[in-house]
């Protein structure tokens, strides 16, 4: 059915608008409705308004996009790093810092590059995912990717996520149109986003060395190169160049449990009868649901496949437990295997997941620890 939809929306750019537009109109009316559900005993409120007092937002309404980590962003833009924030890289902080420097304002700054670039993404998985699928398909694909809860939520609120998603994308995309200095300068942005961000250098590495590209492999070592200066820094600042790994124990402390072996191997193994009561099996299908799909990339792409189980593998191994779903959601490879057919199948799709999304966003917003 989606093939049916008229052919001139799909032969021009015309495509590349609407799934932006659908997203946008969506986040808005979430937006509203979430306002007036924290409005209803007559005042709009949120427990961060308390946890933050003189040092959050002075509107209102940016307390729908700034909850929890958002605050760690904003104390690094104001007064860079400190303990226990070195677990997390610098190149969104800078963003709110220089984009503070114009609005003077940076919460605003943080909510404004999480929606833009969150939408801003949107082109760009649409015009990667129509180099594996049919134009109608990668529209539809786009549109599950966009509205899948984790997505829909985390690029929306003020987190690293759409900055990450959108430079996975740019370097994977100029890497494809053999624009490899700027696919370059792509990754490096990539690798200061996030820790396992310099990972999109491997599907790019191996397209040179499949292409024989050999002359041009130096230039990936940009991005490689600033994660080593980024260590030095911390390094001479700190004396620990994996601060920013060592540092979780701040988290470990207050109960968060990391890596699948950790959270549930590791009771098993020790017999503790009473871990298993705690097995979260919603938790645990999105974890298989998404490794079904990291594996499956590499029917459609073997070099997104490494990319794939690059991130995959070692976060299942080390990552937040409770995030995994977070994080895996926006390794933008998995979208490529969804290649929905039908459009009453994608709408209903789409109903479900903004359903849950809100539910996701509401908690979210009231300090449940929901990624």
């Amino acid at each position: 059915m989606l093939r049916e939809l008229p052919s001139r929306i799909f032969s021009s750019k015309v495509r590349f608008v609407i799934p932006v537009l659908a997203v946008a109109a969506l986040k808005i009316l979430c937006s509203i409705f979430l306002y007036h559900r924290l409005s209803i005993l007559g005042s709009f409120y949120t427990p961060w308004m308390e946890a933050w007092g003189s040092l959050g937002p002075t509107q209102a309404w940016l307390y729908l996009f700034n909850a929890q980590d958002s605050g760690f962003y904003i104390a690094l833009a104001r007064g860079w790093y400190a303990y226990p924030m070195y677990v997390f890289f610098p190149a969104y902080p800078v963003l709110i810092m220089a984009a503070g420097a114009l609005t003077g304002d940076v919460w605003l700054s943080a909510f404004i590059i999480s929606f833009t670039l969150g939408l801003a993404a949107l082109p760009l998985l649409q015009s990667v995912a129509e180099q594996y699928m049919t134009r109608p398909e990668a529209a539809g694909s786009t549109m599950l990717a966009a509205t899948f809860p984790y997505m829909f939520v985390f690029t929306t609120v003020s987190y690293t996520e759409s900055l990450f998603l959108f430079s996975t994308l740019t370097a994977w995309l100029l890497y494809l149109k053999r624009r490899l200095t700027l696919s370059a300068l792509a990754a490096t942005l990539a690798t200061l986003t996030k820790t396992y961000g310099v990972a999109v250098v491997i599907p790019v590495a191996a397209g040179l060395l499949a292409e024989r590209r050999f002359r041009q492999l130096p230039q990936l070592a940009i991005p490689v190169l600033s994660l080593i200066g980024w260590i030095y820094y911390l390094y001479i600042s700190t004396g620990d160049p994996f601060v920013f790994s060592t540092q979780q124990s701040y988290w470990k402390a207050q109960g968060v449990g990391f890596g699948w072996y950790e959270v549930y191997l590791k009771p098993l193994l020790d017999f503790n009868v009473w871990k298993p009561a705690e097995f979260n099996y919603l938790l645990v299908a999105l974890i298989i649901f998404f490794g079904y799909m990291a594996f499956t990339v590499f029917s459609v792409d073997s070099r997104l496949g490494l990319y794939s189980l690059s991130i995959f593998l070692p976060l299942l191994h080390m990552g937040n437990f409770i995030s995994m779903p977070r994080f895996f959601a926006f390794i933008f490879p998995v979208w490529l295997v969804a290649k929905p057919r039908n459009l009453l199948a994608l709408l209903a799709a789409v109903a479900f997941f903004i359903t849950a999304s809100l539910l996701v966003w509401y908690q979210f917003i009231l300090g449940t620890w929901v990624a």
